[in-house]
């Protein structure tokens, strides 16, 4: 068995350590991702299958996202507890991916397995996002600021935890004073409307007041760049990118302004002023 405790821990111990000297986060949510492969050498079980496991410590009201994904064999997953019972498995399917989601219910530590028929080898992703207790939940006074580090800390694990059925404790988060959201389904992206009109000087008093507050909520780890307008068929768009300053997979917000008056496309607003949160994915 692939013993994963020692690297998990250690990824988990230094994001920590990271984030407390970068700047304090009341919401804790962590990501990993790990390309794993089954092979002849790997234990195979009857009636459970061909596996590899790996070794991780849960705590008591953690919710969880677990995921793996592969295209050549069947993929499911088994979060087995201290005392080797088998808490959650994955649903059966046939489209090449397994998936928990769940709230842990006693601390200790698990043993998450990666599961296939007794001929399943080859290369596999598995991908972990875990959020503490209070990470799903957001209180209804909070300023902007607050609100957006919410957000971002959410951006971490790309929103798998934010909008999920199994998991969701109040309706999806939206920046202050933004008019709708919603998590794009395509690209995993967290979308805030702040404006849909037909009035350009307001569109971009508000474009303006937004990359103001954002700027006042980031730091110096945050790196900026703004464009003028460019066309875009026949259309145009602005932007204002905040990237976080890290090599690995940064975050980043773009406010977008975009203005469909010279559209052939009939819209039904002229203007509509946008802000998108994510995190790339290489």
């Amino acid at each position: 068995m692939k013993v994963w405790q020692y690297v998990f821990i250690a990824v988990i111990f230094i994001s920590h350590i990271n984030y407390a000297q970068e700047k304090p986060k009341k919401v804790q949510v962590d990501f990993n991702e790990i390309k794993g492969e089954l092979t002849a050498k790997d234990l195979y079980k009857k009636d459970f299958g061909r596996y590899d496991g790996y070794e991780i410590e849960l705590f008591e009201g953690e919710a969880v996202n677990f995921v793996v994904y592969t295209q050549k064999f069947q993929p499911s997953l088994a979060l087995v507890n201290s005392k080797g019972e088998i808490f959650k498995q994955s649903d059966r399917n046939d489209k090449g991916y397994g998936n928990i989601v769940t709230t842990i219910p006693v601390s200790g530590k698990y043993v998450l397995y990666v599961v296939g028929s007794d001929n399943s080898f080859g290369s596999y992703v598995l991908q972990t996002a875990i959020a503490e207790p209070n990470a799903l939940t957001l209180d209804s006074t909070s300023d902007f600021c607050n609100t957006l580090d919410f957000l971002l800390a959410h951006s971490i694990a790309y929103f798998f935890l934010l909008e999920n059925p199994n998991l969701a404790t109040q309706q999806l988060v939206k920046l202050n004073d933004a008019q709708d959201a919603f998590i794009d389904e395509d690209d995993g992206s967290y979308n805030a409307s702040f404006y849909t009109g037909n009035e350009l000087q307001k569109a971009e008093a508000l474009f303006k007041s937004l990359t103001n507050k954002i700027k006042l909520c980031t730091d110096k780890e945050w790196k900026m760049k703004s464009t003028g307008w460019l066309a875009i068929e026949d259309s145009r768009e602005k932007t204002f990118t905040f990237t976080e300053n890290v090599k690995d997979r940064p975050r980043y917000i773009v406010i977008g302004l975009f203005d469909y008056a010279g559209s052939k496309q009939k819209y039904k607003n002229n203007y509509s002023l946008e802000v998108k949160i994510n995190r790339k994915t290489q």
